[in-house]
């Protein structure tokens, strides 16, 4: 009886303003762009708080057709997250792809706040260092990071945005996780009390005024599709949701056929996107 008396005490006392608990940096060296060939930049640059960040800027084999800017997930750090993205840089296009404070070589410990200014300084990065209008993306938490990134700065530079993989909110996942285990779901309430709700993706993405791509797989057993759905719902126009079936977290650029649509997304002009444009579209 005390161990099912403490247990919400002890939940609570871990979600209380604990946004970090979603965070799992490490400083490992995964792999390397030499590894596929490929020649990139180290960057260094600073953070609101002058904390160093670390980034790569990768480059095609062949000349450029643009510029992707990536937000990675919540784990390891760029190194790993990279490797995913290899197939558009085949395809021609550079990414340019940073670490988080506490992640890789950057320095400072992790945290989501801090997190999202450093979002916001490697874009600001990209404007001043890349001539060309780009795109954004963000996945997994990266997609969070992004959308509170981008409030209350001008973002001239970025064409669209594409959000893969990213959950509505915090305490929605914590409480859908919780649900999903007996031993936790009676306190499934605690996350909604204890987490708070400032930076969550649902209310963010409302307010972005770039066109918008949402892509998730079917079998994500991370951050179940229903996510993807309420942030499209949530969403201005223009606007689109690819669901791909079978594919697992961050998986669904895994498909060719979405790979393909992915390019020709990566190369329609400001003016194909209709204001009133809103497209679902599920790939088997």
């Amino acid at each position: 009886m005390f161990k099912l008396l403490v247990s919400p005490l002890l939940l609570a006392l871990f979600f209380q303003g604990c946004t970090s608990v979603f965070l799992y940096p490490d400083d490992k060296t995964y792999t390397t762009p030499e590894s596929y060939g490929l020649n990139y930049d180290e960057v260094y640059f600073t953070s609101e708080d002058k904390t160093s960040l670390h980034a790569w800027h990768i480059y095609p084999r062949t000349e450029s057709k643009g510029l992707l800017f990536v937000a990675h997930g919540n784990a390891q750090n760029l190194s790993a997250h990279f490797v995913s993205w290899v197939w558009l840089l085949k395809a021609g296009y550079e990414v340019f792809i940073f670490d988080y404070r506490g992640y890789g070589r950057s320095e400072g410990e992790s945290e989501i706040e801090g997190s999202i200014k450093d979002t916001a300084a490697a874009l600001e990065y990209v404007d001043m260092h890349y001539e060309k209008a780009y795109f954004a993306c963000g996945q997994s938490l990266g997609g969070t990071m992004l959308l509170n990134a981008m409030q209350g700065r001008d973002n001239p530079k970025i064409k669209a945005v594409i959000i893969d993989s990213t959950f509505t909110g915090f305490s929605d996942i914590a409480a859908e996780k919780m649900n999903g285990f007996f031993l936790t779901w009676p306190f499934q309430w605690i996350p909604r009390l204890s987490l708070s709700d400032r930076y969550d993706a649902k209310d963010r993405v409302s307010r972005v005024n770039k066109p918008l791509l949402f892509l998730h797989g079917s079998l994500d057993k991370t951050i179940p599709p229903n996510h993807s759905w309420q942030l499209f719902e949530s969403a201005p126009m223009p606007r689109e949701l690819w669901l791909v079936k079978d594919a697992r977290h961050t998986q669904a650029l895994e498909n060719e056929a979405v790979q393909k649509d992915f390019l020709e997304f990566l190369q329609l002009e400001k003016a194909y996107y209709a204001p009133y444009y809103s497209r679902m579209r599920i790939y088997e």
